[in-house]
């Protein structure tokens, strides 16, 4: 086995020749820098992934303390070079050409096989997979054939422990650090917009901190995986924590890093009626159960502040709505007032709206929030409208890439709450209260093409692990109508209107589908008091989405806020008194909710097939059967009438 050192030192003398090549050409030397971090980051994303590092600590002689202690900062670890990646992609994608970009491919590609083939080597023995191992074996005889896999690394791919597998990415992360520190002095030279020298220090730092990791864990691990004498779980987790606080587990931290609301974990409210009119009712006496009024009064005292002096924002959504006769994406505009309201009453000084621009502003004209707020008749003398599009200010976040900013009155609020409209996503699966946030930092659309240098879910969890809501409504149907359209051309004053310039090629043919959903039972995850755990269709594919547990969103909040695992296959517990909803059943949709592409009024469904992928829920539990739980709006579309229900928080 080669000595710890053999494979940094080859990495050095590999910049050393690197940097006497491109002397006269420091760009060059920094785009062949960041195609080999791309490669590597890759390789370790696909290496480190959750799944297998679970399976290796399944089967280690530890105790279940020091098991999690070393999950979470693996976990951890793995999350940032995930960001890495997609960060070193994007300036790539961004700074090159035509070529660059294919070079970029093949190099993600490349690392993505190395990945995979190492991860193979390292952990599964030739009995147990032959052919896994067989393919391993000649992607990596292949790979140091032709030069892209050192000596040094080669004859150290093979079965063994997990500490040697610790011990060789120490040496793997202090090359990963050695070259960012090169690509630092670089752009200490000569900057680049898409890679400041900041954002290259950050992943240097997140380099030298997981070498640190891996140093203690090779210390801590014998030959046989277990733990050294003298090592525990207590004095393992000290260690963990010098070198970064979020690599340990949310019970394990300070109090004052563990009180962030987000994940904390309570109890949820569900709320049902039988009529249309008991909505507002209804709510006020939600918003009591929840205790709200009581929260704003702690949140006061925790200030040092008289509670008419509370600034407080709530976060609905409404940028989705093209047209009036189709609000199944809007939270309830009433709904929002009666909040507004709500919280004047309890005494707060200043109440504030936001909202954020989306997407369709680059197509269509009358998109901006103040212009749709009117279209809805949102605005209302109790709160203020803000427009977080003209509200940003620069922030510097604790964890997290290429968020660079936030809206100042999101920032600023001493008491923030996230409204949404529970409704499916075709990426998501579910759209609830942490997928309502998207947008209250840099606009959503820098983080949805190939030149993103962040995850959607990674930007959204990088600006509430700084400035979280502190309290969560969602909103539901418990079924609504499903219709796909074509785009077309649309007049007048309706939000959307054609802007006069063409249509680029991808939003030519555009499908819009309002699948149904509703909760089948409540758990509290997400923000502090309200977030569930639902069950809805995804019309469009004919397919039923598992619930938060298969939204990236929720997985990501979930990883970023306690560490708990996102990759759980077990499904979803039904409470007593439901009937699971039979996977044939379906729905006609209503033509009078048919939608269309937004901008474009309310069109027929175009075949009879796609109205009819609509799902139809069962009703919800009996109440007399339900457990001690937490009550949250569920309003039914109108004519279909409430129903009163509680769910019990799953176990």
């Amino acid at each position: 086995m080669p000595t710890v050192g053999e494979v940094y030192a080859d990495f050095e003398r590999e910049l050393h020749r690197l940097g006497g090549k491109y002397a006269a050409h420091p760009r060059r030397e920094t785009i062949r820098l960041l195609l080999l971090a791309l490669e590597r980051e890759q390789l370790v994303t696909t290496g480190y992934r959750e799944d297998v590092i679970a399976e290796c600590l399944a089967a280690m002689p530890i105790g279940d303390a020091a098991r999690d202690v070393i999950r979470h900062a693996l976990l951890w670890v793995w999350k940032d070079e995930e960001m890495h990646t997609i960060y070193v992609r994007g300036a790539l994608l961004k700074l090159g050409s035509l070529r660059l970009r294919v070079s970029s491919t093949i190099q993600q590609l490349t690392g993505w096989i190395g990945g995979w083939a190492s991860s193979v080597q390292h952990h599964v023995r030739w009995r147990d997979a032959p052919l896994s191992r067989l393919f391993a074996t000649l992607f990596t005889a292949a790979g140091a054939l032709v030069g892209k896999v050192p000596r040094p690394v080669a004859r150290e791919l093979r079965f063994g422990s997990f500490g040697s597998f610790c011990r060789f990415n120490v040496d793997a992360e202090r090359t990963a650090a050695l070259c960012w520190k090169r690509l630092c002095d670089l752009a200490a030279e000569h900057e680049n917009p898409h890679t400041p020298l900041a954002e290259l220090e950050r992943i240097r730092d997140d380099e030298e901190r997981h070498e640190r990791l891996f140093a203690l864990f090779t210390a801590a691990l014998d030959e046989k995986d277990g733990l050294r004498p003298g090592v525990t779980a207590a004095t393992l987790a000290a260690e963990v924590a010098a070198v970064g606080e979020p690599f340990l587990p949310r019970a394990l931290r300070t109090r004052a890093a563990a009180e962030n609301p987000l994940g904390s974990g309570g109890p949820v409210w569900v709320m049902c009626g039988e009529r249309a009119e008991d909505k507002l009712p209804l709510f006020r006496r939600l918003l009591d159960a929840a205790g709200l009024r009581r929260r704003l009064e702690e949140c006061a005292r925790a200030g040092g502040k008289p509670i008419g002096e509370l600034r407080v924002a709530i976060k609905p959504s409404f940028m989705l709505g093209y047209h009036r006769k189709d609000r199944s994406c809007l939270t309830d505009p009433a709904l929002v007032r009666e909040l507004a309201r709500y919280l004047r009453a309890a005494g707060a000084g200043d109440v504030a709206v936001v909202e954020s621009p989306n997407i369709y502003d680059q197509f269509y004209r009358h998109r901006s929030v103040p212009e749709v707020a009117r279209y809805f008749d949102i605005p209302a003398p109790e709160f203020r409208l803000v427009d977080l599009g003209d509200d940003q200010v620069p922030h510097a976040y604790g964890r997290g890439m290429a968020q660079y900013s936030v809206g100042r009155t999101w920032r600023d609020a001493d008491f923030r709450i996230s409204f949404a409209k529970l409704r499916s996503h075709p990426v998501e699966h579910v759209h609830l209260s942490v997928a309502n946030t998207e947008g209250l930092g840099m606009r959503c659309d820098h983080f949805l093409f190939a030149e993103r240098q962040a995850q959607r879910e990674s930007a959204v969890m990088t600006l509430l692990g700084d400035f979280p809501p502190h309290f969560a409504l969602i909103r539901g149907r418990s079924a609504s109508s499903v219709a796909s359209a074509g785009t077309r051309r649309s007049s007048g004053d309706c939000p959307g209107s054609r802007s006069g310039v063409r249509r680029p090629p991808s939003c030519r043919a555009a499908r819009a589908s309002r699948p149904p959903c509703a909760p089948t039972s409540g758990r509290a995850s997400g923000a502090s008091r309200c977030a569930i755990t639902s069950r809805a269709c995804a019309a469009a594919t004919r397919a039923p989405c598992h619930g938060s547990r298969r939204s990236t969103r929720a997985s990501a909040a979930r990883r970023w806020c306690s560490g708990a695992s996102g990759t759980s296959t077990s499904r979803s517990r039904t409470p007593r008194g439901c009937t699971r909803r039979s996977r044939g059943r379906s729905s006609r949709s209503s033509p009078a909710r048919s939608t269309g592409w937004p901008g474009t009024p309310p069109t027929r469904s175009r075949s009879a097939s796609g109205a009819s992928r609509a799902r139809r829920l069962r009703p919800p539990c009996d109440p007399a059967r339900s457990r001690q739980g937490a009550y949250l709006t569920h309003p039914t579309p109108a004519g279909t009438g409430w129903r009163g229900a509680k769910y019990a928080p799953a176990s």
